[in-house]
């Protein structure tokens, strides 16, 4: 039996598709439209930039905006720690727009919510958070890669304006964003502030607003103001205050010296020095300064660097050092010690032609003055502080020669004062002629003639009975008649002096008096005796003992 045989399946016959299908429309439009918006964000894409931070919070990736004065430019797409994880790296992408202010000098830095001297600033980002803020440069050289600033600059690199530098010493620190003060208006700020380790002394770096920069001139002079300024010196007490600013944290003021020219304006960058007070800055301002030393032989306690030399209460110069130099203590009884203290006489406070004339002709005429008798002699300038200044005058010896260099300045002739020193050598010797005195004595003495008085009375009053009794005696009444009235007369006179008349009672009185004031004396005497000082101290406080010297 055969097997069947199996049909042959039909064959398939392929036709070419004349046209395409409606399917693949929407795919194709699909398609197109997303190259299209590829392209479309290509070519409106703008750079790509690299932020270096020093933290990264309140930086969030897609979310933190970067904007130039509150218009969104870009958004933060990346955040990564940097190799060393020492610091943060953002990269960013801001718009097409953007690329041609992207220069070298251009700054960038966070806002959030910050508290300074000027105010508050940033409180917007509690609600919207932090963002980045970006201001164009105008340097000319493209850069793609920035340091963000840890706090807004104070001022833009296009504002208008006058930039100085100012080197301090020993005055207090200041930080950036302090005011510039002109007569207590506020016309700039304190842009930087560093110090440098080479020279030992902080840098400041200013901006004065256009158009204040026209105050700065050649012979401005820079000082710290703090907002309460106290000075207890030999001129007296002085409290100033400041502006509310100034309170807060500090500020710089300048001005020109009264007296003094303008001068001429100044080139931006220029260098002044800061001085710790207004009345530092117009002391130094003297450049033209004559040393002497002035040896002192009384003590010199109270005299403090920077008080004044004066000659009939005019300024003359300033006390530069005290000591100059530490003195040689010496046994011998004989060997005169003198404290050294630097003067600097300051020839431009008494002669506007200081500029004319050389050093040496201003040392001539110094040194003819202390020919003539002018002396240095140490004056209290407040009692309550016990400050001293140094006073000149021309109390000395006149034809006297100059004195012996000391080394290496000249000497300035010294003469003992009158002042708080000399009253109280006065006062000691006083005591001591008090203490020298023999009161016990002269109060005994006193008693026993006191005594004698009374007894003398008393026998004066017997005389006189005595008397009456001759005078009226039939023997008296014999003799002549004149006298018999002398003897009259003088037993009226006894009678005067007897126990019962007027002016024994007041002799008694007198003496009464006289005798309980030597009484109420006597203590008064003894304390003397005990304690000369007495009259000055309280018993109760004991003599004041004197330290030892540190080590």
């Amino acid at each position: 039996m055969t097997e069947p045989v199996a049909p042959t399946p039909p064959v398939a016959r392929v036709a070419k598709l004349r046209q395409l299908s409606l399917v693949w429309i929407v795919p194709i439009v699909a398609l197109i439209a997303g190259l299209w918006m590829v392209y479309t964000t290509w070519s409106n894409q703008g750079p790509q930039i690299t932020l270096h931070l020093s933290s990264a919070e309140g930086i969030d990736v897609g979310k933190t905006q970067i904007k130039i004065l509150d218009v969104n430019i870009g958004k933060v797409t990346e955040v990564s720690l940097a190799a060393d994880y020492k610091a943060v790296i953002v990269k960013a992408q801001l718009d097409k727009s953007t690329a041609s202010m992207l220069y070298a000098d251009s700054q960038f830095w966070v806002v959030r919510p910050r508290v300074e001297n000027g105010g508050v600033s940033g409180l917007s980002t509690l609600l919207s958070g932090v963002y980045i803020q970006f201001q164009p440069g105008k340097s000319g050289d493209m850069n793609r890669e920035f340091k963000v600033l840890s706090s807004p600059p104070i001022t833009g690199p296009d504002v208008p304006g006058l930039r100085l530098q100012l080197n301090a010493r020993d005055v207090k620190t200041l930080n950036v964003g302090d005011p510039v003060l002109f007569q207590h208006f506020e016309v700039g700020r304190i842009e930087k502030a560093e110090f440098d380790t080479a020279a030992r002394e902080m840098r400041y770096q200013l901006f004065i607003k256009r158009p204040y920069d026209q105050l700065v001139t050649a012979n401005s002079r820079f000082w710290l103001s703090s907002g309460v300024g106290f000075n207890l010196s030999a001129n007296g007490i002085s409290v100033n205050v400041g502006s509310l600013a100034t309170l807060l944290g500090g500020g710089i003021s300048f001005d020109v010296p009264v007296g003094h020219e303008l001068g001429g304006r100044v080139a931006n960058q220029s260098k002044f020095a800061l001085y710790a007070s207004e009345e530092k800055a117009a002391n130094l301002y003297y450049e033209q300064q004559l040393p002497f030393v002035a040896l002192f032989d009384e003590s010199v306690r109270g005299l403090q660097i920077g008080a004044p030399v004066e000659y009939r209460g005019i300024r003359i110069g300033t006390v530069a050092a005290v000591p100059l130099f530490t003195p040689q203590l010496s046994a011998s009884k004989s060997a005169k010690l003198g404290i050294p203290v630097l003067l600097k006489i300051e020839v431009g406070r008494f002669d506007g032609e200081t500029g004319e004339r050389s050093q040496a002709f201003w040392q001539a005429r110094i040194e003819q003055a202390i020919k003539e008798g002018m002396v240095a002699k140490l004056k209290t300038g407040n009692l309550l502080s016990g400050a001293l200044f140094v006073d000149v005058d021309f109390s000395g010896k006149r034809g006297r020669a100059l004195p012996k260099p000391y080394r290496g300045y000249h000497v300035f002739p010294t003469s003992n004062s009158g002042g708080l020193s000399q009253i109280e050598n006065k006062v000691v010797a006083l005591l001591d002629k008090l203490n020298a005195l023999k009161l016990e004595q002269t109060l005994e003495g006193a008693s026993a003639a006191m005594g004698e008085t009374r007894i003398a009375a008393s026998e004066a009053g017997k005389l006189a009975q005595s008397l009456n009794g001759l005078v009226s005696s039939p023997d008296a009444q014999a003799l002549p008649a004149e006298l018999r009235q002398t003897l009259a007369k003088l037993g009226t006179t006894l009678d005067g002096f007897s126990k019962g008349s007027v002016a024994y009672s007041e002799l008694s009185q007198v003496l009464g008096r006289l005798g309980a004031l030597l009484q109420e004396a006597r203590p008064v005497v003894r304390t003397l005796n005990e304690s000369p000082n007495a009259l000055l101290f309280d018993r109760s406080t004991p003599d004041p003992t004197p330290k030892g010297a540190r080590p």
